[in-house]
């Protein structure tokens, strides 16, 4: 009997333990799928962007590009100085929870799940006496994966607190317009705005009601979309934008224009000529334009690709041969302070030269061209050579122009002499000569009629630039005060170098970061408080002067230019400071 009832025990056991395992794996079961429904499936931003857009760019991880920020030497470095620090709610593990179940506080889930893009619709400029105006339709689009009931207060909270930190006091309208609600933030004068609709769950921000309606209408099948565009596909392939932490794109049909646009930011106001030969010039050469930024070392890189024409591409293939030199011998006259320099490095220097013309002038008509022959004339005015043909074709392919700080008015050049008698009778021309009998180390320095340029021979290198700049470089030399000789400096220049390239860059820059560094700290600082101040602190400042020095290679490849750029904080520095401004 005791055996049967402790059978009978035993049996009524197990029957309720594996009810229990039942119930456990259930639950389970219901969990796992309201997980897996629940957790936010990518989406193409391109699908709420209009197919005619200028500028396109998305991040489809927001905290990775957080993470990544926060991460680097230069954040890290600057960021306590500055009182910021990394919040709770970057917890990979607390982040992953929020991402995965939607669960936590509505501003993390946001955060975590958060897919953003932004669009430029269109840049146009107009002329306010001697001062050129930029105006652009930008719009933010965000994808929240959050319901809108939940997600809405807080976006609509975020976006009125920077435009009361922009503005001021800006004025509030709530517009009701084509099923659609628009909540409309207005500085003092009206010139500036920011609006904010929602469509399911994406909010779209933009700088005025065009922007943020044309947006919707594409959403809502109304208008056509970016996406699926083949050529934007292949650009996504190339820069590999799954992998990255941002990624951009420019329609060729709109590359033109964007460059057209640009150049006046960059050079300033130019003559209507000048506008009219780049346009054209412009609409000849350059197809698509991509942008992705990845982590790199301690900081960031971004990857830029500009598409040629086919002929383009041919005519300069043969004479962009690279030397593969990457630290010239060059740098042996360059002070250890240095504030920039940038290397060339082409087998043939007059050849590419050549090439670059010919190419430019073969794209154009006739007149075009001419203009394009006299431009190229005096296009290396500012490094005091007006006769690039024949400087070009007598020296070799070691080329470096330099800055010896952030005010030089001109930059210095030094190149490897391959026909001093040549480079010799370009500086008697050049500078109607007179000798300035000043010696220094052994070596004439050579001062032109005018005092704003000289020259000198020194164990076969030609240097021409200021005549500050070359005693500069001829004292540092001679103290052994160049960048060879100071080793913190010249690491701080090649933080980061990549010496086992198998294709070396045709071009190569360095030069300081620190004020795109110190705008982005000062411009996050400003998003958290207003009130803070925008004088850089002591310690902060000496942080900065030790940053490494950012690099960018540019090389020609199968079927455009390649421009990469290692940097402290990469683009994402002046997206922030742009965005911050719009």
């Amino acid at each position: 009997m005791p055996l049967i009832a402790a059978c009978s025990y035993d049996a009524g056991t197990m029957s309720r333990i594996l009810r229990l395992f039942a119930i456990i794996l259930l639950l389970v079961l219901i969990a796992t799928a309201w997980i897996w429904w629940n957790r936010p499936a990518k989406t193409d931003l391109a699908s709420c962007v209009p197919a005619d857009s200028l500028v396109y760019l998305e991040s489809n991880g927001l905290l990775d590009v957080v993470g990544t920020i926060t991460n680097t030497e230069a954040w890290r470095s600057l960021a306590p100085y500055y009182g910021l620090k990394s919040d709770g709610w970057q917890n990979r593990w607390l982040t992953s929870i929020a991402r995965t179940t939607g669960i936590g506080s509505a501003q993390t889930v946001i955060a975590a799940r958060a897919q953003v893009a932004f669009v430029m619709l269109d840049l146009n400029q107009s002329s306010n006496g001697e001062t050129l105006e930029f105006k652009s339709h930008d719009a933010l689009i965000v994808e929240t994966h959050t319901s809108q009931m939940r997600m809405k207060p807080v976006i609509e909270r975020l976006v009125g607190d920077l435009a009361r930190q922009t503005y001021g006091r800006p004025t509030f309208e709530r517009i009701e317009r084509d099923n659609s609600e628009f909540l409309k933030w207005t500085n003092a004068d009206g010139k500036r705005k920011l609006v904010v609709s929602f469509d399911g769950t994406v909010a779209i921000v933009g700088n005025d009601e065009q922007a943020v309606s044309a947006c919707l209408a594409v959403r809502r099948g109304q208008r056509p979309s970016l996406s699926h565009q083949p050529e934007m596909e292949d650009m996504r392939s190339r820069m590999k934008a799954d992998d990255a932490l941002a990624f951009g794109y420019v329609p060729s049909a709109k590359a033109p224009e964007l460059f057209s646009q640009s150049i006046p930011l960059l050079l300033g106001r130019l003559p209507n000529e000048i506008q009219k030969l780049l346009a054209s010039v412009s609409t000849k050469l350059v197809g698509t334009v991509g942008w992705s930024a990845h982590p790199f070392s301690d900081g960031i890189e971004d990857r830029y690709f500009v598409s040629l024409k086919p002929t383009v591409v041919a005519q300069l293939n043969p004479t962009f041969t690279v030397s593969g030199q990457q630290r010239p011998k060059a740098w042996g006259f360059l002070p250890g302070d240095t504030y920039s320099m940038t290397i060339y490095n082409f087998y043939d220097p007059a050849g590419a030269w050549e090439a670059l013309k010919t190419t430019l002038s073969s794209q154009v008509d006739v007149l075009t061209a001419v203009v394009v022959t006299e431009f190229s004339k005096v296009a290396l005015l500012p490094y005091g050579v007006d006769e690039p043909e024949v400087f070009l074709r007598a020296i070799k392919p070691e080329l470096v122009t330099a800055r010896l700080d952030s005010t030089s008015e001109r930059a210095l050049v030094i190149a490897r002499v391959a026909n001093e008698t040549t480079l010799k009778q370009f500086v008697v021309r050049r500078f109607r000569s007179r000798s300035s009998n000043q010696k220094l180390d052994k070596d004439n320095l050579v001062v032109s009629a005018d005092g704003q340029l000289s020259a000198t021979f020194v164990e076969g290198y030609f240097l021409l630039g200021s005549p500050e700049d070359l005693r500069h470089c001829l004292a540092a030399r001679a103290r052994q005060a160049t960048l060879d000789f100071s080793p913190e400096n010249l690491s701080r220049i090649r933080h980061y170098a990549v010496t086992d390239e198998k294709d070396p860059p045709a071009v190569v820059t360095y030069s300081p970061d620190n004020e795109r560094v110190r705008a982005f700290v000062s411009t996050i600082r400003a998003f958290r408080d207003s009130r803070s101040s925008a004088v850089v602190p002591t310690d902060a400042a000496r942080s900065l002067s030790g940053l490494p020095y950012s690099e960018v290679e540019t090389r020609l490849v199968g079927d455009g230019f390649e421009r990469r750029t290692r940097s402290p904080l990469g683009l994402f520095s002046t997206l922030v400071s742009f965005l911050s401004d719009t």
